[in-house]
C-alpha cells in the first residue's frame, strides 16, 4: 500500500479538537506545575548545602584514595602517639613483640580496608564481619593475657583504678580520631562499617599503647590495652547497631 493510500485512510481530526490540542500543549509548555516546581527547588536544596560539607569531598573520592586517606590518618596517629616518646621495647622478648606488632598491623590494616568497600561490591558478609570483631578482641586479649613478665612480678596490690588511668583514656583518645575519619568516608552507610570503623580505632589505641606504655603488668594490660579495643567495639559499634534496629 503507498504512503498516499495510508493517508487517504486516516481519519481527520475536528478542527476545534485540534486547536484544543495545541492550545492544551502551549499551556503544559508554558508553565509545569507548582508542586514540581516545589520539588525540583528542594533536590537542588539539598543537594547545594551536601556539597558544602567536608565529608561530600571525602566520600566522592575514589575508593582507593579513600582507604589511602584512612591508612594515613591511622599511621599518624600510631606515629605521633606511640612512636614518638616509644619505651625501650628491646627488654621484652623478640617473639612477643614481634607477634603483638605484626598482629594488630594487619588486623587494623584488614578492618579499614573492609570498612571502606566501594559500592559496586556487595557488603561484607556477616559471617566476615564476626570474624573480624572476633580476631580483634582476641588478639588484643591474648596480648594483654600473656603478658611477657610473670604475675608475681606485677604489682598486684595497687587497685584497679591505678591499673587503669591514664593508659585507658589516652587508647581512647588516640582511637577516636580514626574512627571520626572512617565515619566521614564511609559512602554505604549499614551496619558493618561503623562496626570495623571502631575495631580499626580499637586496634590503632591498642597498638599505641603497646608501643609506648612501660607497665606490662597483666592486670594493667587487661583493664587499659584491652579495654580500649573493648570499648571501641562495644561502646560504638554495637551502639550504633542498637541504635538502627530500634529506628526500624
Amino acid at each position: 500500500m503507498t504512503d498516499a493510500g495510508r493517508e487517504a485512510r486516516e481519519p481527520e481530526l475536528d478542527p476545534k479538537l485540534e486547536e484544543w490540542l495545541a492550545q492544551a500543549r502551549e499551556d503544559d509548555a508554558a508553565e509545569a506545575p507548582p508542586a514540581l516546581d516545589d520539588l525540583f527547588e528542594g533536590v537542588a536544596r539539598d543537594i547545594e548545602a551536601a556539597e558544602k560539607k567536608p565529608s561530600f569531598w571525602l566520600r566522592t573520592r575514589a575508593t582507593w584514595m579513600r582507604r589511602l586517606i584512612g591508612g594515613v590518618t591511622a599511621a599518624l596517629v600510631v606515629v605521633l602517639g606511640g612512636v614518638l616518646g616509644m619505651r625501650d621495647l628491646g627488654e621484652l622478648p623478640a617473639l612477643y613483640v614481634g607477634a603483638a606488632l605484626a598482629s594488630l598491623v594487619v588486623l587494623l590494616g584488614l578492618s579499614l580496608h573492609q570498612a571502606l568497600r566501594p559500592l559496586h561490591r556487595p557488603p561484607l558478609p556477616r559471617g566476615a564481619q564476626a570474624a573480624v570483631v572476633a580476631l580483634t578482641l582476641l588478639a588484643t586479649f591474648l596480648l594483654a593475657l600473656l603478658s611477657p613478665h610473670a604475675p608475681e612480678e606485677a604489682a598486684a596490690s595497687r587497685g584497679a583504678m591505678e591499673l587503669v588511668s591514664p593508659c585507658l583514656f589516652y587508647g581512647l583518645f588516640i582511637g577516636l580520631p580514626v574512627y571520626l575519619v572512617l565515619r566521614l568516608l564511609d559512602r554505604r552507610g549499614g551496619v558493618a562499617a561503623p562496626l570495623l570503623a571502631a575495631c580499626a580505632a580499637g586496634l590503632a589505641g591498642n597498638l599505641t599503647l603497646q608501643l609506648k606504655c612501660p607497665n606490662d603488668d597483666p592486670q594493667h594490660l587487661m583493664l587499659s590495652h584491652f579495654a580500649v579495643a573493648l570499648l571501641f567495639v562495644a561502646g560504638l559499634g554495637l551502639t550504633h547497631l542498637l541504635v538502627r534496629r530500634l529506628r526500624r
